[in-house]
């Protein structure tokens, strides 16, 4: 990437899709989006064809499990259809923009490539904090079109709840996508909130997931991958928290006085 060039989508491979439908699961809330969306490729087989770097990700080089160092990324990945399954592609991985001009830009990004693959349909997920923990949770759904939610109530979206914004990539890709026509729904699964992940509002996410996509998942190795999932993301937390206390540090010393 340049030094003037602010976000960069690198693709990989090109593949041949026929009208996928995007589906995000990127980190937040009980980081319910990155685990679905992650373990969905892992058990699917999802081949990876393309990787997003930006200037607007945390100042963060993390070094992976074979003591390599790397930036921080968003990668994409994409399934080809069997049967009835629609062709797929998926986008996750380590963070979110750390500006609101970089969450605009890297979502403008994002729509402008899946336009180009013909994409019509938008699934975003992430997580709902409602404070407290949860026996069964439920998954709020959010349309771009108001007609939409027949079509997804089906399938066991909530769309009666008092959710009035969300935040992010989430939020953003869905609005972003419709100002160019792309429809589609954000799945919010309901969660504590002060979890560093949420197994079961994943698995209650993943249960939608697998109808609306008409797939079959295996459920036995979740747990096992969301907490492999954990360690990366707590490592990036922590980093994260890190360099706002530092900052913070550094306005503290400085008291705006020149002598």
């Amino acid at each position: 990437m340049s030094e003037r060039t602010q976000t960069e989508i690198i693709i990989t491979k090109k593949p041949d899709l026929k009208n996928p439908i995007f589906v995000e699961g990127l980190t937040g809330i009980g980081h319910i989006g990155r685990s679905a969306v992650s373990y969905l490729i892992d058990k699917l087989g999802a081949i990876k064809f393309g990787e997003i770097y930006s200037n607007h990700f945390p100042h963060i080089a993390i070094v992976n499990d074979s003591g390599e160092m790397e930036l921080l990324t968003n990668e994409l990945y994409y399934l080809k259809s069997k049967g009835k399954q629609p062709d797929i592609i998926f986008l996750t991985g380590h963070t979110q923009s750390i500006t609101p001009e970089g969450h605009y830009e890297v979502a403008y990004k994002i729509v402008d490539l899946i336009r180009q693959y013909n994409v019509k349909e938008l699934i975003t997920i992430g997580g709902y904090g409602v404070g407290d923990l949860i026996d069964d949770p439920l998954v709020l759904g959010i349309p771009t079109n108001k007609k939409l939610k027949s079509k997804y109530e089906k399938f066991g979206v909530i769309f009666e709840h008092s959710v009035g914004q969300v935040v992010g990539a989430t939020g953003l890709l869905l609005a972003v996508g419709k100002r160019f026509g792309l429809n589609g729904v954000c799945l919010l699964g309901e969660t504590p909130g002060f979890l560093l992940s949420d197994p079961k509002a994943t698995e209650k996410v993943l249960n939608v997931l697998e109808r609306i996509l008409n797939i079959k998942i295996d459920y036995t190795d979740l747990n096992k991958k969301i907490k492999e999932a954990e360690k990366v993301i707590k490592k990036v937390q922590e980093l994260q928290g890190q360099i706002l206390q530092n900052q913070k540090g550094d306005k503290d010393k400085d008291t705006g006085y020149i002598g």
